[in-house]
């Protein structure tokens, strides 16, 4: 291999790793967030970024996948869909029970009419005098 090729080599490979590090850096403005400072060529250094703890915070809120892409996930994503899951299956076991009752109170609200129309108690079903 000589010399020309190396060097050929080299600027692809640093050329690349400029990309990968752009599009992450492009990710990480998109979501609110200050990208570090490095240089051109190098990878993007996920240590520093464990360590800035705004924009730790602020890849778990805005772009998860990119936070566990980075190795700095901390479950924030997960717990917030569990607790909307949660959300949903309370609302939805509540419009049940609400239907469940308005259908008793239909019924018994029926009951009642049907009662009155024929002059009987509805607790008895004797007729009124």
């Amino acid at each position: 291999m000589d010399l020309d090729t190396a060097v050929d080599v080299a600027y692809q490979e640093a050329d690349l790793v400029e990309a990968t590090a752009r599009q992450i850096e492009a990710r990480i403005i998109a979501a609110g967030g200050r990208p570090l400072l490095r240089q051109y060529g190098k990878p993007i250094d996920t240590t520093a970024i464990k360590q800035n703890l705004t924009l730790v915070s602020q890849l778990n809120r805005r772009d998860p996948k990119l936070a566990t892409y980075l190795g700095v996930q901390s479950g924030y994503q997960q717990k917030l869909e569990q607790e909307q899951a949660q959300r949903k299956a309370a609302a939805e076991a509540m419009q049940a029970t609400t239907a469940a009752l308005r259908e008793r109170n239909n019924a018994a609200a029926s009951n009642r009419y049907r009662h009155a129309i024929q002059g009987t108690n509805p607790l008895t079903g004797g007729r009124y005098i």
